[in-house]
């Protein structure tokens, strides 16, 4: 009986990447569409709920009940596709998308920046961190509030908070949807001492629930200053992708999920960002990644 419940719980929570979504979105070509957006406002019950139960040990140490979360997060992850991105990446797709789906000027205010959910369900907010992270797009503005915590930016502001965002070791993470026929996304710029995608990874281990980015780290060891001079990279890496062997910082490329960190605050320039060759693209075409 207990597995039972156990089963119905995570099943249920399997909507909860779906309702962050949908969440203060403006109309998709959904069914009962009243509905998603009345659900939608019990998100933060659902988050709160969901960080209970990713600090639950038993529901992880036994194989029985293991399973469960990692079906959850692999049907949630296939629903969203919560994707790693660098910094250079993110804004060559930014600059596309404004051009392609949305013709927006620099100075259209078409983003809106809201504080991070996965803050507020903690009740966990930050005076060394960013605490205001999260980034809409949407074509339409008649369906958000302007709020003194959502707030409209424009692209080039955007692309301030994001250069911001990345000197605090924030990872840039995309999710939602974008097609032909219009579409929406989310840009999560997550820390892992509070990122419910990032605690799942990285604490629990669950890779089922994020994908890898379209890039890897390579090091070119003879522009490497060494870690006992620098460690930079150590420091930074989120994933533990980083090892020093012989006092050079190696990558490890299975870890690797190119998040970008590392380059960004290399002073040498010994690690680069490089796209992966057996990468497959979701949201957008590999010709809006590439330099």
């Amino acid at each position: 009986m207990m597995l039972l419940i156990s089963n119905l719980i995570w099943l249920s929570l399997v909507l909860v990447p779906f309702l962050h979504l949908f969440h203060l979105r403006y109309s998709y070509k959904l069914p009962f569409p009243f509905l998603i957006r009345l659900i939608s406002r019990f998100e933060m019950y659902y988050m709160k709920l969901m960080f209970v139960l990713l600090k639950t040990n038993f529901l992880y140490r036994n194989r029985l009940i293991r399973f469960i979360p990692e079906i959850v997060a692999y049907f949630a992850a296939n629903g969203v596709r919560p994707v790693i991105f660098t910094l250079d990446e993110l804004k060559r797709i930014l600059d596309h998308i404004s051009e392609k789906y949305f013709n927006l000027t620099d100075e259209s205010p078409k983003f809106l920046i809201r504080p991070c959910p996965c803050r507020d369900a903690q009740g966990k907010y930050s005076k060394k961190l960013p605490n205001v992270t999260d980034v809409l797009l949407t074509m339409n503005k008649r369906n958000f509030q302007e709020t003194s915590n959502n707030k409209f930016i424009t692209k080039s502001e955007l692309f301030q908070k994001l250069d911001y965002f990345d000197k605090k070791g924030l990872v840039h993470m995309v999710l939602g949807c974008l097609g032909l026929n219009g579409g929406g996304i989310n840009i999560c710029n997550c820390h892992k001492s509070v990122c419910f995608v990032l605690q799942a990874v990285l604490g629990r281990d669950i890779k089922q629930g994020l994908r890898k980015g379209p890039s890897i780290a390579v090091v070119d060891i003879d522009k490497c200053r060494g870690v006992d001079i620098c460690g930079i990279c150590l420091t930074r890496c989120v994933f533990h992708a980083r090892i020093s062997v012989d006092n050079k910082s190696i990558v490890i490329k299975e870890n690797c999920y190119g998040c970008g960190l590392c380059a960004n605050s290399c002073p040498e320039n010994a690690t680069t960002m490089v796209i992966r060759d057996d990468w497959k693209p979701y949201y957008f075409p590999k010709s809006w990644i590439s330099k």
